[in-house]
């Protein structure tokens, strides 16, 4: 057996309806509306009645929470108390997705691999059950592998295939057991042993998988939205897993298949970053901007900042996919956080001007200057005018003019003018000042 199961029985009971849940609820307390809403919904501790579930369960929503939130898109989904609506279901799920909520963004991306509330894109399904499996998401991590298994959404890798449904695996999920025993039976990513093949055939049927004796070929995927239930405050949430008739596959594309589109796609050039720079520029091969980002996609994957860059970009634009500022800024931080100098610049204008974020020019000044020490010439500018206008940073203008200095040295031209106009109010001594620190960062920066 495994050395355990998900689910364990150190989850607590799930909280039932009470006078002190309703009247907690009824002076506005979030958490306790969505376990009430729950209540209502399950029928504990209540009469069960969805319309009601779904009444608490959006008055907890509206205020932010992102387990109930997750739970009236599956109202929505289900047309439980509420006309059955895709589109609300997808929206619900996609804000609360966007708050971090693993079991959302599984279910969000169940809405693209199928088309389901949103146009089907198999990039953004992907994106979002990565999200969810770098949670600990066991269905997410399982419909990963079957991404990477397949190709769909990202460069077909098998070898990841049998990393995430391991994962998945090692939690109890029957599908993925049942998938790693089709690879080892077939030496799909990993060495061919049909001992260990028998081991997780054996307990993907111990753990309730009815698939039967395997087929060629086939690979078992669960790709059915999950629901939030409510459980005791600070401790582990659990969640309802309903499954549908699993995705058959005929046939396992050949290794030499597999490589074929890296092969022919990619030529001579290993970048993934710069591969689909080409692709969004129309640079040697048609321009296809939607394909760019599928190429990002994998590079941000292995942690390219330049990739994360670029997929914010694209959201703030709107090339290549929906506009979304708030998507955009997501990505910008995480190239941002990587240390990516261009990115901690494009995040300082960012709150400078309020796109996509609340603005704040202390934000600002905090991202243009880690870009600045970077030697980013632009990123140096701008912290120039920050200090010389006073804003996110009590006026300089000697500061102003050693930011500007050192932009100019770098690159920019429009600093110089900038340069001038502060230097005017400088004493010679501070404009000496000036000179001696940018030689002394000169040195030190080389």
């Amino acid at each position: 057996m495994l050395g355990f199961v998900f689910w364990a029985a150190v989850l607590p009971a799930a909280v039932q309806y009470s006078p002190d849940l309703l009247r907690a609820a009824l002076n506005g307390d979030a958490d306790s509306q969505y376990y009430l809403g729950w209540s209502y919904y399950n029928g504990e501790g209540i009469l069960r009645d969805l319309r009601e579930a779904v009444r608490w369960y959006s008055l907890a929503a509206e205020q932010g929470h992102t387990d109930a939130q997750n739970n009236l898109g599956w109202c929505y989904y289900r047309g439980d108390g509420v006309p059955k609506s895709e589109n609300e279901a997808a929206r619900w799920w996609r804000i609360a997705a966007r708050k971090g909520n693993q079991h959302a963004q599984y279910n969000l991306g169940w809405c693209y691999d199928n088309g389901f509330g949103v146009p089907q894109n198999k990039v953004e399904a992907f994106r979002w059950y990565q999200e969810s499996a770098r949670s600990g998401n066991h269905n997410a991590q399982n419909n990963l592998g079957f991404c990477y298994y397949l190709g769909e959404g990202v460069d077909q890798n098998l070898e990841q295939a049998v990393k995430w449904w391991t994962l998945a695996a090692q939690q109890g999920n029957p599908n993925a057991m049942y998938n790693l025993g089709i690879c080892y039976d077939n030496g799909y990513g990993t060495q061919q042993d049909h001992r260990e093949a028998a081991k997780w055939y054996r307990l993907a049927a111990e753990s309730g998988a009815d698939h039967g004796l395997p087929e060629p070929g086939s690979i078992q995927t669960t790709v059915q939205p999950v629901q939030e239930e409510a459980v005791r405050p600070s401790l582990q949430t659990q969640y309802k897993e309903e499954t549908v008739p699993p995705r058959q596959i005929p046939k396992i594309p050949s290794r030499e298949d597999k490589e074929k589109p890296r092969t022919e796609e990619s030529g001579k050039y290993d970048d993934l970053y710069e591969i689909g720079l080409k692709h969004y520029n129309g640079e040697g091969v048609p321009k296809n901007e939607a394909k760019a980002l599928q190429w990002w996609l994998l590079a941000a994957s292995e942690e390219d900042a330049r990739a994360m860059y670029g997929l914010g970009s694209a959201y703030m634009s709107g090339r290549g996919t929906d506009k979304d500022e708030m998507e955009a800024i997501r990505w910008y931080l995480m190239s941002a956080e990587s240390g990516y100098a261009k990115a901690q610049n494009t995040l300082g204008v960012c709150y400078k001007n309020g796109t996509g974020v609340e603005k704040d020019l202390g934000e600002a000044v905090k991202w243009y200057r880690l870009a600045a020490q970077q030697n980013y010439a632009l990123a140096q500018s701008n912290l120039g005018i920050c200090y010389a206008k006073g804003e996110g940073v009590e006026r300089n203008d000697e500061e102003a003019s050693f930011w500007f200095t050192l932009a100019e040295e770098n690159g920019n031209e429009s600093a110089r003018e900038f340069r001038d106009t502060v230097d005017l109010k400088l004493s010679a001594q501070q404009r000496e000042r000036v000179a001696e620190r940018v030689k002394l960062w000169q040195a030190y920066s080389r």
